[in-house]
């Protein structure tokens, strides 16, 4: 029997979040949605139905899953390499960068995103063409000469009844919704490549670092500096900005096209600096190996992972 719940969070990645960095070890997952937080394992979390589920004819439906599966397999053994030998160079970071561009792209979040622009475009080319009904048959001779065999099976009162009403929605495919995102990822990959590296290890005493449902956060380095209505878009080709991926409850990467590669050890403060970031790039999930991760409060005091949903909340 295929499998139908598919992963936007590579189950890969999820593990090196809980107690025991095994797909069977349980992560503690706050929900700001719900309020609450549980214990779960990495397979609960980061999918939903059919997310790489494909309807073309002639190709199987399974195809995007079962390449992803298969990437996936190669990512676990680079992170876990990583972890051991901190060297990010060469087939490691090839498979990481690429793990960085595909979670940061594929979400269901960004797919609504995506739609809601798209429907808003087509609803406006609709008003425009539903102007006025001699608008529409200038249109609809147009349909006919391109088209000999066309025929339209409402009448212009009809189609502007329905349009008025907004008794509909706008969807897009997975077919759609894919292949946008493989454009994105594929745009995006030169200027991950094009960054210098840090590497942060976190000690014993200032872990764990924390992720997300939204685990890519990018952010402009000197954000007052930007102006306005440019400030809440960072691209990732643009300068000034910086990659921020915690790969593990122990390890991260940030990236910038200043500076160098280069390993650093993380205190407690640059560890909570991350994780603040990092809270503030969720969408409704955050995910932590135990409770007592630490984040900077709104006025600027270190908490543990107790007080996270009363913060987040208020």
């Amino acid at each position: 029997m295929t499998a139908r719940h598919h992963h936007y969070l590579s189950q890969c990645y999820l593990k090196g979040f809980t107690k025991g960095k095994a797909k069977n070890s349980k992560l503690t997952v706050f929900d700001f949605k719900e309020r609450k937080w549980f214990e779960t394992i990495p397979r609960n979390v980061g999918g939903i139905r059919d997310f790489n589920r494909i309807n073309i004819e002639g190709i199987d439906q399974n195809v995007i899953e079962s390449t992803l599966s298969d990437f996936e397999g190669k990512a676990a053994s680079a992170l876990k390499k990583l972890e051991e030998t901190l060297v990010f160079t060469a087939e490691t970071q090839d498979l990481i960068l690429n793990l960085i561009a595909l979670v940061g792209i594929r979400s269901p979040e960004k797919r609504e995103h995506l739609r809601r622009f798209e429907a808003e475009v087509i609803e406006r080319l609709m008003s425009l063409s539903l102007e006025s009904k001699e608008r529409w048959e200038v249109q609809e001779a147009q349909r006919k000469e391109e088209n000999p065999e066309y025929v339209s099976k409402v009448s212009y009162e009809e189609l502007k009844e329905f349009f008025d009403s907004k008794k509909y929605e706008i969807t897009l495919t997975n077919e759609h919704h894919i292949g946008n995102e493989m454009v994105m990822i594929k745009a995006i990959l030169p200027y991950l490549y094009r960054r210098n590296w840090i590497l942060v290890r976190a000690t014993k005493d200032a872990a764990p670092f924390i992720t997300t449902d939204n685990p890519v956060s990018l952010t402009w380095n000197e954000p007052e500096k930007i102006p306005p209505f440019y400030r809440g878009s960072p691209g990732f080709g643009m300068s000034d900005t910086q990659v921020y991926f915690p790969v593990s409850q122990d390890l991260a990467l940030i990236g910038e096209f200043d500076g160098e590669n280069k390993i650093i050890i993380a205190t407690p403060e640059l560890v909570s600096i991350l994780n603040t970031k990092m809270l503030y790039n969720a969408y409704k999930q955050i995910y932590s190996p135990k409770i007592g991760f630490h984040f900077f409060s709104k006025d600027g005091a270190i908490l543990d992972g107790h007080r996270i949903l009363s913060e987040m909340n208020q």
